[in-house]
């Protein structure tokens, strides 16, 4: 049998995230604040809303190695050599 909690998770982390983000977007803060803050109130010393924090932490974990890697190809070599 599949479990489809990741799934429920992941449904709820970005559904608060969105709500968080589009609010400090009208008081023109940041959105990394936004995600910050959402990721507060639904962990474990918040509202505790996520069941596996396991699971979410590994896909958090292979989210920031996606972000570095996107973070690696916008820069170039000619670039990091000419400052």
């Amino acid at each position: 049998m599949t479990d489809y909690s990741v799934l429920g998770n992941l449904l709820l982390i970005y559904t608060v995230s969105i709500a968080v983000v589009f609010l400090f977007h009208q008081f023109r803060l940041p959105s990394i604040a936004g995600f910050l803050v959402a990721g507060a109130l639904i962990g474990p010393h918040g509202l505790n809303l996520i069941s596996d924090i396991a699971t979410v932490q590994v896909l958090a974990e292979i989210g920031i190695v996606l972000l570095l890697f996107t973070i690696g190809i916008e820069f170039s070599l000619r670039q990091l050599t000419s400052s």
